[in-house]
């Protein structure tokens, strides 16, 4: 009794959410702060690309990165150049200081946003431990960053309209495969409509600082990265097999997805099913959605429940899985669909910005 009403205190506090915050950045960035040149294999690329900003695409650059930090594999900079916009401040710092910045910033970012997704808040404790979000800290990848601006901007969505069309364009900028469906998501909420396109816009425009032609780059990178793609380890269901029929099925079944759920699982789980490339970090963003169905399954349903313990567990890391997975989301929705009194979608409670 006495732990449920501390719990509920906690909840209560103005400082919680904030306290999370804190302690995401502290915990994460003392771990990339020891593992700045042991794991940071995507944040590498990052910060050779912010050091070499007017070149991001040149392969001479990943050479040095090669050469510089002992790193094998293939690490090409494959982001549209809008992402230099946020990543150049950390290219002007030793990696030492740059990796652990990033990382804590994201982190906390990330936790803070999903506090205002996950009740009770403090239960937000559980994605420090996850294997979506581990795998996106480690490596240094952008998915808490881009997962912290859909959450935020879903949250914002109806009384804020504005602030979310431009966290919604940010993630694009970012991760543009990420927000292929947010059309969708936004279809009717005409102002966060406008405002995504004028903050998309205006990223574009600043990013020719470094360059116009980086925009020419851009899809030569893209279509580099797409013949050597397929030796890497992959979640999306496309990733079974190289076929036509497939993707125009899985496209459908993701626009099927998005449409129907019009929130953060059918902006994520529609984009799986488009997207010719995604990791488990991937599915960051739908880790608290997924959290608060485990929590809360007497009233979002079992089904829900099964899918969220699935992606928390891990067990989403193939593209098998992958289209086990959004299968059993769109079986889960149309079950809702059918019943008299379908179940909730995931709230939009607001956020304090």
């Amino acid at each position: 009794m006495r732990l449920a009403g501390l719990n509920r205190a906690l909840s209560a506090s103005p400082w919680t959410r904030p306290a999370l915050a804190v302690l995401a950045f502290a915990v994460w960035g003392a771990f990339a702060a020891i593992h700045a040149y042991v794991k940071a294999a995507d944040f590498y690329v990052f910060w050779t690309a912010a050091q070499h900003a007017a070149a991001p695409y040149d392969p001479a650059m990943i050479a040095q990165l090669e050469a510089r930090l002992h790193v094998t594999g293939a690490w090409p900079f494959v982001y549209p150049p809008t992402f230099l916009l946020a990543i150049w401040p950390f290219g002007r710092l030793p990696l030492a200081l740059a990796y652990p910045l990033w990382t804590g910033l994201s982190a906390a970012l990330f936790i803070w946003a999903a506090s205002h997704l996950v009740k009770p808040p403090l239960a937000t404790l559980a994605l420090f431990v996850t294997p979506p979000v581990v795998l996106a800290i480690a490596p240094g990848q952008t998915s808490l960053a881009v997962g912290a601006a859909m959450i935020a901007g879903w949250l914002t969505l109806d009384k804020r309209p504005a602030l979310a069309g431009v966290l919604f364009a940010l993630a694009a900028c970012i991760k543009p495969q990420a927000m292929v469906m947010a059309p969708i998501l936004l279809w009717g909420h005409w102002r966060a409509a406008r405002w995504a396109t004028i903050a998309g816009l205006t990223l574009i425009i600043s990013s020719f600082i470094f360059g116009p032609g980086l925009w020419l780059e851009w899809p030569r990178a893209l279509a580099d990265f797409g013949a050597v793609a397929p030796a890497t380890d992959r979640v999306n269901p496309s990733a079974l097999l190289a076929s036509p029929v497939l993707a125009a099925a899985l496209a459908l079944l993701g626009v099927w997805i998005a449409w129907t759920w019009r929130d953060l699982t059918g902006l994520v789980a529609g984009a799986l099913c488009l997207t010719p490339y995604a990791h488990q970090y991937d599915l960051a963003p739908l880790a608290p959605v997924a959290l608060t169905w485990l929590i809360e399954r007497k009233r979002f349903g079992w089904g829900r429940a099964v899918c969220g313990a699935g992606l928390l567990a891990g067990l989403v890391s193939a593209p098998a899985a992958g289209l086990a997975f959004v299968l059993g989301l769109a079986a889960v929705r149309g079950w809702e669909r059918r019943t008299p009194a379908p179940r909730q979608a995931i709230p939009a409670p607001q956020i304090n910005l």
